[in-house]
């Protein structure tokens, strides 16, 4: 995926499909999601399916290969902000009860606010990030996902995540506690090399105005970069 793609690999959707217009988003007030395609390359871009013509193994130019999925949690609007997160999934509703005052209507917590530079504005949520099995293995999950924070988090005092395990291996007989545990601990390593640090009960966050993480983050997109024209052109990197 290369520099050029990038406008093709963020795209708002709501249930029913792709959607670019401020309408198309669940507007719930006070938790706010974004789903995230990830594309090889954009439909209709030539440069793209010369490669496909080329008879290599590339997919077709567009197609899906992935997906993200953030929420953008506002800051104090009089509502339970909680009771939105608890309603949507159990690991929103660790992030948000890690980050809220006790009651869910206030602002965040005192702990929070020692943690995060300036804890004035929305909070961006990283839920989750998924890769077909061809694509794994890359680096490409952590890079991808700086793009949508880069893209996403403005007027967001942090970015918030809670590292676990989204698929589970067919023999669920494998999945014991020290299982479970090394594969956090692998998927925090992950976030951790883009800016994140631990917080509380499980929760990691990244302070989106400290320079060392733009730096991480920075250095993530120029891989990213790296990784397309490498895929493209092979040898020319």
């Amino acid at each position: 995926m290369s520099a050029r793609d990038e406008e093709a690999v963020l795209r708002r959707t709501d249930d029913t499909g792709p959607r670019t217009s401020r309408s198309a988003v669940r507007l719930r007030g006070h938790l706010e999601p974004w789903h995230v395609a990830v594309t090889y390359g954009a439909a209709g871009d030539e440069e793209w399916e010369d490669e496909e013509e080329g008879g290599g193994h590339a997919p077709a130019a567009g197609s899906k290969i992935g997906q993200l999925i953030l929420w953008r949690l506002r800051d104090y609007t009089g509502d339970n902000r909680w009771e939105a997160a608890d309603a949507e999934s159990g690991d929103l509703e660790v992030i948000v009860s890690a980050v809220l005052g006790r009651s869910g209507r206030t602002g965040y917590s005192a702990a929070f606010e020692k943690a995060v530079t300036r804890p004035v504005g929305d909070l961006l949520i990283l839920d989750r990030v998924s890769l077909d099995t061809a694509w794994r293995g890359l680096g490409l999950g952590p890079a991808l996902a700086v793009e949508a924070i880069r893209r996403l988090s403005g007027g967001c005092c942090a970015v918030a995540v809670f590292p676990g395990m989204g698929e589970y291996p067919e023999d669920r007989e494998q999945v014991t506690e020290a299982y479970r545990l090394q594969a956090k601990e692998k998927i925090a390593a992950l976030w951790e090399s883009i800016g994140f640090q631990p917080f509380h009960r499980g929760v990691w966050l990244l302070d989106t105005a400290l320079r060392r993480p733009e730096e991480l983050m920075q250095a993530r997109c120029a891989q990213l970069r790296a990784l397309g024209t490498a895929f493209q052109h092979p040898g020319s990197v």
